[in-house]
């Protein structure tokens, strides 16, 4: 590195040939070997940008869904995030998505211990949850319901379809979706409307 004080030119800064001058805050001009920003292109670099690519594809179908559940424009963010460490399945190249595994709400509402899934008439399908009286579970908690069919990437969810202390629900999902597997999860607001539980999964039934 070369490093001088200007008394005819003043400061010199920019790139000039190989060297590239700067003034540093002493008032001294600095030239130094110009070296261009290194971007090796690594097997791990590789990886790491096909996950990516791969988990936002595969959840460019419930973008404006996670809108909803993480109440944000950006909430395909949090939810690829969140897919990225839990969801994520499979080596390079050949990834896959564990949609069970999916995160789509998270807060400081307490969750259910038991839920469960199960198909009734047609195709009406019936949610239960136990109800404990504590802290962050509150009676009149706002129940929501998210349905997945995986084959058709279609999602359906039931916001505000019931209050804790119901402790089941039952809810008709579309007739198109007979014959299929459907992902069930749930996750709960307090009554503010303000922070929900961490979403849980219930379970997949067949329609």
């Amino acid at each position: 590195m070369a490093q001088f004080n200007s008394t005819t030119f003043g400061a010199i800064s920019g790139r000039h040939g190989s060297a590239v001058a700067a003034t540093t805050k002493d008032g001294k001009s600095i030239l130094k070997i110009f070296r261009a920003p290194s971007n090796p292109n690594t097997q791990k670099q590789q990886v790491q940008r096909t996950k990516f690519g791969f988990v936002n594809s595969e959840l460019g179908c419930l973008r404006n869904l996670f809108k909803i559940t993480f109440r944000s424009n950006t909430g395909i963010n949090q939810g690829v995030s969140y897919a990225m460490k839990n969801a994520l399945t499979g080596e390079f190249p050949d990834f896959a998505i564990d949609f069970t595994k999916l995160t789509f709400s998270t807060g400081n509402v307490y969750a259910a211990v038991q839920t469960s899934a199960n198909k009734t008439v047609g195709t009406k399908v019936k949610t239960d949850w136990n109800f404990t009286l504590m802290t962050n579970s509150k009676a009149d908690d706002a129940v929501h319901l998210i349905f997945f069919n995986e084959t058709t990437r279609m999602a359906l969810i039931e916001q505000n379809i019931a209050e804790r202390k119901d402790m089941s629900v039952e809810v008709e999902l579309p007739n198109i979706w007979v014959g299929e597997s459907i992902h069930c999860w749930l996750y709960f607001s307090d009554n503010s409307n303000f922070t929900d539980s961490n979403s849980q999964f219930i379970g997949t039934l067949q329609l």
